[in-house]
């Protein structure tokens, strides 16, 4: 049977001794990390795919599988196999959660954009971002609000080359939809992992104002960068939040 994937003439079989069902596993993960296979699709039947490389259905299962097990891809009996989306759970994504005491009702905050725009790269940020020093970067700037209180100030770098035109998108994307989401739905890239920091800081006088506090009140600073495929950062993110009313919440 002929070869009539778009890979298949990269497996290597029989001479090579990685194992045929890694070589085909790591092909479709190629498929899925270079945005060939966008979160969300459903890749050919596992007959399909057999066909196509000329290989056992057995083989490909096994490749599935580990894709699977990997948070690569998901099934839904009956339906099919999809690419996966983001590997966190949704409500450990939702950074800002702010509680008085365990059990209590959420505060329901709205976000407001306050600026997006590209800046020359620096140092600090860009080797957090693994880029170039002279690399551009998007600023974000947004408050986050409950009632007519901002309780939370974020300034996000992401890298332009990653996102481009990225400032082209409707503003509402910023204010209506997570960042992660709006990311993952116009890039195909959904984040993998995060990490944090968290400090305390007196608030420097330009916070101060955009969070419309006296200079100098303490506020928790977090800082974050989080990571999409083969360990990617894509986003370097500092939040200023006022935790003198209620706590922000983590759920791991």
């Amino acid at each position: 049977m002929a070869k009539q994937g778009l890979f298949a003439s990269k497996l290597k079989r029989p001479a090579s001794p990685i194992p045929v069902y890694y070589q085909l596993q790591m092909l479709l993960k190629e498929e899925i990390e270079n945005s060939r296979w966008m979160p969300g699709r459903r890749i050919p039947p596992e007959r399909v795919l057999a066909e196509s490389y000329d290989l056992s259905v057995g083989t490909v299962k096994k490749a599935i599988l580990n894709l699977v097990n990997a948070g690569y891809l998901y099934r839904i009996q009956g339906k099919g196999t999809f690419v996966a989306g983001m590997k966190l759970q949704p409500e450990s994504l939702r950074y800002y959660r702010f509680l008085k005491n365990f059990g209590d009702r959420e505060d329901e905050l709205q976000v407001k954009l306050l600026d997006l725009k590209t800046i020359k790269g620096y140092s600090a940020v860009n080797a957090l971002l693994k880029l170039k020093p002279n690399q551009d970067l998007y600023q974000i700037k947004r408050i986050f609000l409950s009632g007519k209180r901002t309780v939370v100030y974020t300034v996000s770098y992401l890298p332009c080359k990653l996102f481009a035109n990225l400032d082209s998108l409707p503003l509402t994307k910023f204010e209506k939809i997570p960042l992660y989401i709006a990311l993952e739905e116009h890039y195909g890239l959904p984040t993998m992992s995060n990490r944090e920091l968290f400090s305390a800081i007196p608030a420097d006088g330009a916070t101060a104002k955009i969070m419309k506090i006296r200079k100098g009140k303490p506020v928790a600073v977090i800082q974050m960068l989080s990571f999409t495929y083969k360990q990617t950062p894509y986003e370097y993110r500092k939040s200023y939040c006022l935790t003198d009313a209620k706590a922000i919440f983590r759920e791991i």
